[in-house]
């Protein structure tokens, strides 16, 4: 008597892809999406390539300028 194996399934939960945004309507929106002005938006993202960023990766660019210390 043969048995049929079938290969196991990988039960790992995969999240669909983060949606990617324009960086102009998350400047629009920043205050209500990041607590941040503009104006820190524009600063902490002043060196990104993409036209189009998802929100944790703005988030997180955003805090790390945010903490960042100034040089003197």
């Amino acid at each position: 008597m043969s048995e049929e194996t079938k290969p196991k399934e990988n039960k790992r939960s995969t999240k669909p892809p983060e949606a990617k945004f324009y960086l102009h309507e998350l400047r629009e929106h920043s205050r209500e999406l990041f607590g941040v002005k503009p104006e820190v938006f524009d600063g902490a993202l002043f060196d990104c390539k993409e036209i189009q960023i998802t929100k944790s990766d703005a988030e997180r660019r955003i805090r790390a300028f945010l903490n960042k210390e100034a040089k003197q």
